[in-house]
C-alpha cells in the first residue's frame, strides 16, 4: 500500500476540539436494541464511537453512559466506517 502525504498533519476542521477518550457505554435503538459500545474521543458537539461487533446500528440513538442510564445523549450518526461510527450529539449542534 502506497501513502501520500501524512494525514495526521492535516489541519483540525472541526467546530469543536475532541478529546481521545475510552470509555464503554450502550447504545440503544428506537426498537430497545441494546449494542455495547466505547467512546473513542469527544467533543462538547459530538463522538467517535466504536461497536464491539459489526452489527446494524442506527441512524439515531440514545448513547447510556452510565449503568443506571441517567446519563445518556442522543446521538445522530454522521459517518460510518466499518465498526466506527460519528455521532453529532443533536441538542448541542451549533
Amino acid at each position: 500500500m502506497v501513502v501520500i502525504g501524512n494525514f495526521r498533519n492535516r489541519p483540525e476542521l472541526r467546530k469543536k476540539k475532541r478529546r481521545h477518550f475510552h470509555y464503554n457505554a450502550r447504545a440503544v435503538g428506537e426498537n430497545g436494541t441494546m449494542l455495547r459500545c466505547s467512546l473513542v474521543d469527544i467533543s462538547e458537539i459530538g463522538a467517535r464511537i466504536v461497536f464491539e461487533n459489526d452489527s446494524p446500528v442506527p441512524d439515531e440513538f440514545v448513547l447510556l453512559l452510565t449503568a443506571s442510564g441517567e446519563t445518556r445523549r442522543h446521538c445522530k450518526v454522521i459517518w460510518r466506517n466499518g465498526t466506527s461510527v460519528g455521532v453529532a450529539f443533536p441538542e448541542f449542534d451549533r
